[in-house]
């Protein structure tokens, strides 16, 4: 084992400054990115912060599938960084509550020599810069503007774990994972109710106390107290999570059976180390967590249930749990802490079990590397011959590329789409796609975002030319990023990140009076798709008496009653 000594310490803490300062320099310059599949996930943050900027209240003047935690760190990133690439700050913003707890590791770890300390903190830089997931959904490169909250949930639970089993100061263990449940609890619940399963085995185990677990307890309730007391946003939060669960129950076991199927390739290997390692165990082979600890001293010591395999079964339990609800972002990455440890105890260069233990952890860590990695290196790669996307109205943060037959192929076929709704008015009818893969096609995306710009333009002149302003505007799609590149009012009663098949909830009568006071409610045409319908068939009610216009080819608007000329 390699000893903790100033040398170490000083190029962990060197390499761990030059990635943060790199970070802001990074966001200091407005970078290009290539875009990818279901990009429309990125308006959800531009839409959400903007709403709580112009003082309206999550959860209750409007709905969002996740906690409100992300859409804070990414207002507070966007109003220091106002031209920085938009999927960078949705992609950095969780490393304001990450890094101090990473610097903690980090400092730990060395204690245990340098390797440890990088071998933690490499992949957290990795998995917390690269806005890349595991599953490709689309052959043509981009960076993935979808699924950052389970990003962001996956590092945190890797950071979870990391404490668990190198932090020794109670103080900083206690510190540490109160600031890490918190932030689980207010970015995605699903990765908390992860999050719990792993610290209950950490009761369990005693790996941490009952002082401990108080000391967390206590700290976690008292924030969330002053936080209901002060906002109302705790209780807000939690009924809406309770509305959600009831909107998308008996899908549990299909999911995970689907979780399974996507990453068997990780969870298989690591049921083969956590099987080797039972089998070692049996054969009388030391506990490697053990020995890992053997010459650290911990209160409370950890008892028999403190095994490698039985941990290793948890991970996977846990992480799996996670995954059903994320398909395929960077889930599992929580494992590595305990590989680490694995790796650090090891039996000696000559044992047999050496090279036998070092492939199975290969192989458990090796394909989500991989496969993140070079999604990066691909899109920046082809990104070299790519165009920019022009939208001068909206955001200068909304800064991306595409191929070129991409956006010459998006312009031509909104010409098809335009001329030929009627088609796709049956497609939605029948409650299908007019192609699989629509959302995760680049020239899908490459229209949302070009259609919208034209579509403020349109605003603008129809303003202009009758003398009127829409001040309150609402965009029944997946979310909108109109209003904030506006400057005017986001209507309120709406869910953005608008599932009409999993997230949107029934009306209530309060919500149904808030959509009603919008001046203009914009209905993208190209193409019509049953989300889109059904969409503006569950919000019907409140735009009873609106009058449909159409503002260009790729979108109508609902147009409210106190703008008709008699």
């Amino acid at each position: 084992m390699v000893e903790w000594n100033g040398k170490s310490s000083v190029w962990v803490f060197i390499t761990f400054g030059i990635f943060l300062l790199a970070l802001i320099v990074a966001l200091m310059f407005p970078i290009e990115l290539p875009i990818g599949p279901s990009f429309w996930d990125t308006y959800i943050y531009l839409d959400g912060a903007y709403r709580m900027e112009q003082g309206q209240e999550i959860y209750r003047d409007f709905q969002a599938p996740v906690g409100p935690l992300s859409y804070v760190l990414f207002g507070a990133l966007h109003t220091l960084f106002a031209e920085a690439n938009v999927v960078l700050l949705v992609q950095w913003c969780m490393i304001i509550v990450t890094a101090p707890v990473m610097a903690v590791i980090s400092w730990s770890a060395l204690e245990r020599g340098s390797f440890a300390a990088f071998a933690l903190l490499v992949p957290y830089i990795i998995f917390s810069v690269l806005p890349f997931n595991v599953m490709n959904w689309n052959v043509f490169p981009g960076v993935d503007g979808f699924s950052y909250y389970n990003r962001h949930g996956a590092v945190l639970l890797y950071l979870l774990v990391a404490s668990l089993f190198f932090v020794r100061s109670r103080l900083a263990l206690v510190a540490a994972i109160s600031v890490l449940l918190l932030a689980l609890a207010f970015t995605k619940i699903n990765a908390f109710v992860a999050g719990g399963v792993i610290l209950f085995v950490a009761v369990l185990t005693r790996r941490i106390g009952l002082t401990t677990s108080l000391a967390v307890a206590a700290l976690c309730l008292g924030f969330t107290a002053l936080l209901e007391l002060a906002t109302g946003v705790v209780s807000a939060y939690i009924l809406s999570v309770f509305r959600l669960l009831e909107n998308n129950t008996g899908v549990l076991l299909q999911n995970i059976m689907f979780a399974v199927s996507m990453r068997f390739d990780v969870i298989f290997a690591a049921g083969l180390l956590a099987l080797y390692l039972l089998i070692s165990c049996i054969r009388g082979s030391e506990n490697l967590i053990a020995l890992f600890e053997h010459d650290q001293s911990r209160r409370p010591t950890p008892n028999r249930l403190d095994q490698d395999w039985i941990w290793l079964g948890v991970l996977i339990l846990a992480n799996i749990l996670y995954e059903s609800q994320n398909f395929g972002s960077v889930a599992f990455i929580s494992i590595w802490p305990l590989l680490v440890v694995l790796l650090v105890a090891m039996p000696a260069p000559k044992s047999a079990a050496r090279p036998v233990m070092v492939i199975l952890i290969a192989l458990v860590a090796l394909p989500t590397a991989t496969k993140v990695m070079h999604a990066a290196v691909r899109a920046a790669a082809s990104a070299i011959r790519d165009v920019s996307i022009p939208t001068p109205n909206l955001q200068a943060s909304i800064n991306l590329s595409a191929k070129k037959l991409t956006v010459e192929a998006a312009e031509k076929s909104r010409v098809v789409m335009a001329d030929g709704r009627g088609t796709y008015e049956l497609y939605a009818k029948a409650e299908i796609l007019p192609h699989y893969w629509l959302y995760f096609d680049h020239r899908f995306q490459v229209n949302v975002l070009e259609t919208m710009d034209q579509v403020i333009a349109a605003i603008y002149a129809r303003e202009a030319d009758l003398g009127r302003r829409y001040e309150v505007i609402d965009l029944r799609d997946f979310a909108n990023p109109i209003t904030a590149a506006m400057g005017r009012t986001p209507a309120k009663g709406v869910v953005i990140g608008g599932d009409p098949y999993r997230a949107v909830l029934p009306l209530t009568e309060e919500e149904t009076l808030m959509l009603a006071q919008s001046d203009l409610v914009l209905l993208p045409t190209c193409p019509v798709t049953s989300a889109r319908e059904k969409l503006l068939s569950d919000y019907a009610s409140a735009y009873e008496g609106f009058s449909r216009i159409r503002l260009t080819d790729c979108f109508d608007a609902l147009e409210n009653p106190k703008f008709q000329v008699d």
